[in-house]
């Protein structure tokens, strides 16, 4: 999606946000953001009256493509609601967050603020899906992995790659190889003369 068009729809987004729901705390110990205590499993974030900075800004900069409650299908985006949360549990899932270019090159200048809507994004709109341990991202962190973004690999692929190891290591449901739960993958076909064409 063009990323003009992402803004506009971020933009129009905006005027339709929900009010919010009580959310059951965060369980004692636990090292979520105040600001992005998840919601009931299975429940789509809702936001406040009031946004936090970080909501505001995931808003304006992300929910445009990948939808304001981290819902985008049928967009062939990944789903961030109540799942990207699982790319906690090992570092080289942080750091693919972290990496990924319109994170890494935002126009979101202050390491501590991207930090916030990262964390808002694994917290609030992953809906309980970061380990327990999780720690939040830090500025430091997120300023030494936004120098190296991906240019020249297939983010697709390293996303399968990585995924295949959340699955094994930390039990990951299987649905997070899809960019969506439910997404079909279309069935490739080949022409065949005469007959119009086949399914492979």
């Amino acid at each position: 999606m063009h990323p003009g068009r992402c803004l506009a729809l971020a933009a129009m987004a905006m005027f339709a946000v929900a009010p919010a729901v009580s959310a059951a705390p965060p369980p004692p110990g636990a090292t979520i953001p105040a600001f992005a205590a998840p919601p009931p499993k299975g429940t789509p974030f809702q936001y406040p009256a009031e946004m936090t900075q970080a909501q505001s800004d995931y808003v304006e900069h992300c929910g445009g493509c990948h939808g304001i409650h981290g819902y985008a299908a049928p967009a062939d985006l990944p789903t961030i609601g109540g799942r990207v949360g699982w790319f906690m549990c090992l570092p080289e899932g942080r750091s693919y967050l972290a990496r990924l270019p319109n994170i890494a090159r935002s126009r979101i200048t202050d390491n501590e603020q991207l930090a916030d809507l990262m964390n808002f994004m694994v917290f609030g709109l992953g809906g309980g899906t970061a380990p327990a341990t999780a720690k939040p991202f830090t500025a430091d962190e997120v300023a030494k992995e936004r120098v190296i973004p991906f240019t020249s690999v297939s983010l697709i692929q390293t996303r399968k790659l990585i995924v295949e190891k959340l699955i094994k290591s930390c039990g990951a449901p299987a649905s997070l190889r899809l960019m969506y739960p439910g997404e079909v993958k279309p069935v490739k076909t080949t022409a065949r003369r005469g007959f119009g064409s086949k399914a492979e």
